[in-house]
């Protein structure tokens, strides 16, 4: 998921209005900021499958730093307390973390089968562990359609009205520059290898980083 993670970022903030958004934004893409760096460095394993840009053919087999709901959380503690003293403030810290794990509970509708529970490291194939996945992914039309809607709705419900437009507008234009891993319009992946994906995504979040802080203004 892409965009409706800051369907989280939204409700966070309706919650306690007061929440600056930079933080919001960045909590909700933060497993896949920290995945990126990971799988760059090669500690974290993705492959991609160069002859499509389906996101359903990506196959993502060793992350449980950043992706696993108890690991990843308990890691997710130290930038959320370093964001609370930042901004002197407990709440931003617990909205830090609140932020990030819904990233992980967001995920699972649309992953296939391979979100790590515990996040065990002691073997290289998750031996022990248990991995969930609803897999909305395989019907690409579908989760391109039912992700974007979640994100509209939790928006018209939760955001400013002055936001309204940019947050709307901004996100089906982020959501449309990903579309061809919904509908696949070119014959093979433009990414080709694991870093280049990691680093396209990185890219992805970064501008929904700057989208989001700036419309919720």
């Amino acid at each position: 998921m892409y965009i409706g993670h800051y369907a989280a970022a939204a409700a966070l903030l309706a919650v306690a209005p007061e929440t600056p958004v930079l933080p919001i934004a960045v909590a909700v893409a933060w497993p896949d900021v920290v995945w990126s760096g990971l799988v760059a460095s090669g500690v974290e394993k993705v492959r991609v499958d160069p002859s499509s840009p389906l996101q359903s053919t990506i196959r993502f087999t060793w992350y449980p730093y950043s992706h696993s709901l108890v690991l990843s959380a308990a890691l997710t503690l130290i930038p959320a307390l370093a964001f609370g003293l930042i901004y002197q403030s407990t709440w931003v810290g617990i909205a830090f973390w609140l932020g990030a794990v819904s990233h992980w509970l967001l995920d699972v509708p649309v992953h296939g089968k391979d979100l790590p529970i515990l996040g065990r490291v002691g073997s290289r194939d998750g031996r022990g562990d248990r991995f969930v996945g609803w897999g909305l992914w395989s019907r690409p039309r579908l989760a391109f359609v039912a992700e974007y809607t979640f994100f509209a709705l939790v928006a018209l419900t939760t955001a400013p009205r002055s936001a309204l437009v940019g947050l709307l507008a901004g996100a089906l234009l982020l959501h449309l520059l990903n579309a061809n891993s919904f509908f696949g319009f070119t014959r093979g992946n433009p990414t080709g290898t694991p870093r280049r994906y990691a680093g396209f995504a990185l890219a992805g979040f970064a501008a929904a980083i700057a989208w989001f802080t700036l419309a919720w203004q």
